[in-house]
């Protein structure tokens, strides 16, 4: 690939995510309710209705990663459902738990590629929380030339807005940057601007980056 510049997305690229831990971890706070048959809801079934960690299909999600809802009002809502006695701190480890970090073998890539003199730009759908874990815990990141993160922004990809934004603001030639996303409809969405896509499926992509 011939470029001047990469457009990473973060989660799901750069640092490593599992839903699943924090989804495990919740469990272990959420009040589950009993239904109408008196069977036990699934702890699943309560946090995704609820908004609790439900991705795009969740409202509470979406607001708080557009910097809409705060971190206070995040976790209150989350301490609603949870278990008498459930503390703040243990609302921000369980969602904390999701974040694996970066990777020796990205680490390594991050360093080959500003040692080639690329320019590396970062455009995550991100709350409050997780980036103040990912600032403490990735210090690979200061190196990146900006960061643009969707809390911060106050909107999120898709959003043909946040392309239109890095652009204008880093000055970047699209047609010479490399856009890394995890996600078709963000890299759908990226595309017509003339970025270079890369859908970051398993690890052949990094293999791309450096052909």
């Amino acid at each position: 690939m011939n470029y001047k510049n990469i457009l990473f997305d973060l989660g799901g690229v750069l640092i490593d995510l599992s839903v699943r831990r924090s989804l495990a971890a919740f469990a272990a706070l959420i009040n589950v309710p009993k239904k109408m048959d008196g069977a036990p809801s699934s702890v699943s079934e309560l946090v995704t209705a609820d908004g609790l960690l439900g991705g795009h299909t969740s409202q509470l999600i979406d607001q708080y990663q557009i910097g809409a809802v705060t971190t206070d009002q995040f976790i209150a809502a989350i301490l609603a459902h949870c278990k008498p006695g459930t503390t703040r701190q243990q609302v921000i480890d369980a969602w904390y738990a999701m974040l694996l970090g970066i990777r020796d073998e990205k680490k390594a890539l991050l360093r080959q590629l500003i040692l080639q003199g690329k320019h590396i730009y970062v455009l995550s759908n991100i709350n409050d929380l997780h980036v103040t874990w990912t600032l403490t815990h990735c210090p690979e990141l200061k190196q990146a030339d900006r960061l643009f993160f969707s809390n911060e922004i106050g909107m999120s990809k898709p959003d043909p807005r946040c392309y239109e934004l890095v652009i204008n603001e880093t000055k970047i030639k699209p047609e010479e940057t490399v856009y890394v996303d995890d996600l078709l409809p963000n890299i759908e969405a990226g595309r017509p601007f003339g970025f270079q896509c890369l859908h970051a499926v398993g690890n052949d992509w990094m293999k791309e980056l450096v052909k």
